[in-house]
């Protein structure tokens, strides 16, 4: 029996099957469908809060004070939170997808945590934000002001999800290059952004002179957004 075990031949292939050896793809992962069935749950569930938000939110690209008065009336300024939040998830997951903001650090996660590590950056970034909008507010703007500047950002987020879900879905059926797509995504989101920073602008204008209007929008938009750029950038 000795002599039969001494030698063999190997018949295998000593290299993996190229299908297996490959990367899964990001909709194989379980936690990203997961993720992506509770996303798809709460875009439904907000539909009618979109349709009864979209004259306020189309009258804030179209005027500042537009910002004011939804921040005025409590409950559609609670409506519109709510619809921010439910908006934040496929956000994020459009994000992670397509590696919009991808740091260099995320290359060390494993693939199943990279969605929830996407949300957690942006959840950090919008914690950031409040932090600085709690600290550095303007002096002779009241309360509602004050909300409605903290808030204004979240005027956008509804309106640039479906173009960002449009786009999504052109990419997937026609096959269209995900550099490319990348590229219309930022350029979406920093339009959205740049909108917001105006309208915020234009708010503090009303409340403060000029040279502190620049400084409180450094320090209330611009400043949380550099932050967030140099984290994906340097890390």
């Amino acid at each position: 029996m000795e002599e039969v075990f001494k030698s063999g031949t190997l018949v295998m292939s000593t290299s993996p099957i190229e299908g297996l050896a490959a990367d899964p793809r990001w909709s194989d992962l379980p936690s990203n469908c997961i993720l992506a069935v509770v996303a798809v749950c709460l875009l439904i569930l907000s539909l009618r809060s979109v349709f009864r938000l979209i004259p306020h939110l189309l009258y804030c690209y179209d005027r500042s004070r537009g910002a004011e008065a939804l921040e005025h009336s409590l409950g559609t300024a609670r409506m519109r939170n709510l619809l921010a939040l439910a908006n934040l998830l496929p956000f994020c997951l459009i994000l992670d997808r397509f590696e919009v903001m991808r740091p260099a650090l995320w290359d060390t996660i494993p693939p199943v945590w990279s969605a929830p590590a996407t949300v957690g950056l942006i959840a950090v970034f919008l914690i950031v934000r409040g932090i600085f909008h709690l600290i550095l507010r303007p002096r002779r703007a009241n309360r509602e002001v004050a909300a409605t500047l903290q808030h204004n950002l979240y005027n956008y987020l509804p309106l640039v999800l479906p173009l960002m879900l449009l786009t999504t879905a052109v990419v997937l059926f026609t096959g269209l290059d995900e550099e490319l797509a990348r590229t219309l995504f930022r350029g979406e989101i920093a339009v959205a952004w740049g909108f917001a920073t105006l309208r915020s602008g234009q708010i503090l204008g009303a409340h403060c002179a000029g040279f502190s209007t620049f400084l409180y929008l450094c320090g209330l938009e611009i400043l949380p957004a550099a932050l967030l750029v140099a984290v994906v950038v340097l890390f």
